[in-house]
């Protein structure tokens, strides 16, 4: 060991020395949120207030309401596109299945959005608290039947893995409006949005969400039922936008389906996705 070898060795010894002499910081359980996560409190509870508000139906059956998950499926921030973006997923079900999905959003400049997505091919009403309510008829990439070559699955953990395989068949592009030839492969989020199981005939319902950062843009929801007579199990697909940017979603390397710019196309109260502004966050979170 040469002396400038030794000078660094000395060093760092007494740093390590110095360092553990110095008592930790201690951190009391009592002691108040920063404010950024104070707000992040304030706005989920704002949000969610929101969503207690909204009345879903299934269309012409008034009494048949949508049940609301207070407890989010996803909460976010999408630091790409604004800054300090909060955002909530909420699911709402019908006869326990996933019905519709909605993402409300406190944007970085202050304006408070709505995105919601229909699952299911039941028409439905929706007051959101807009000037008309919105009636969605998913009447296309609902339920489309899925070829599968896998063992019969009959108990939920080989569903699981089963369909954690087959998701990967899937993939979603996000394309720019402006700049049409600016394209991103979307990522998919871990964990799945949603997950669902009948024990009357034991099927299951997953629905995963693919985003650019941890926003998801897309939904692509698997559907499995077993078949107790040794047939073919079912196996169905259903595709969702949750963006107003235009998206092609892939199925084994090849298009199947592709959604065009939101706002540079005529918009209808029965579309499946629906996104609008509510208005602005009020700055006292109330």
């Amino acid at each position: 060991m040469n002396g400038m070898t030794r000078v660094a060795f000395g060093f760092v010894a007494y740093l390590v020395l110095f360092t553990c002499t110095i008592p930790p910081t201690p951190l009391h359980a009592d002691e108040p949120l920063d404010a950024r996560e104070q707000e992040r409190q304030q706005r989920l509870e704002y949000l969610t207030g929101q969503a207690r508000g909204y009345a879903m139906s299934l269309a012409g059956q008034p009494d048949t309401s949508l049940s609301l998950e207070e407890r989010p499926v996803l909460r976010y921030t999408n630091p790409v596109r604004n800054f300090f973006t909060d955002g909530v997923v909420f699911l709402w079900r019908h006869d326990s299945e996933p019905a519709v999905l909605g993402a409300l959003s406190v944007r970085g400049d202050g304006n408070v959005f709505c995105e919601f997505a229909s699952l299911t091919s039941n028409p439905l009403h929706c007051e959101l608290g807009l000037r008309r309510a919105w009636t969605p008829k998913k009447e296309s990439q609902v339920n489309v039947p899925l070829k599968v070559r896998l063992p019969q699955a009959s108990d939920t953990r080989r569903q699981t893995l089963a369909m954690r395989q087959l998701i990967r068949r899937f993939s979603v592009s996000m394309y720019e409006v402006e700049d049409p030839d600016q394209k991103q492969q979307l990522r998919r989020l871990t964990s799945p949005l949603v997950q669902w199981s009948d024990p009357s005939d034991g099927s299951l319902i997953m629905c995963f969400g693919f985003a650019e950062t941890n926003d998801p843009e897309a939904l692509v929801l698997l559907h499995h039922t077993p078949n107790p007579d040794g047939k073919a199990d079912s196996w169905t697909y259903t595709l969702s936008r949750m963006t107003s940017r235009p998206l092609a979603f892939e199925l084994d390397g090849k298009v199947i389906h592709e959604v065009k710019p939101y706002w540079k196309n005529p918009q209808s109260d029965t579309d499946s996705y629906l996104e609008r502004r509510l208005g602005e966050y009020p700055t006292d979170g109330s």
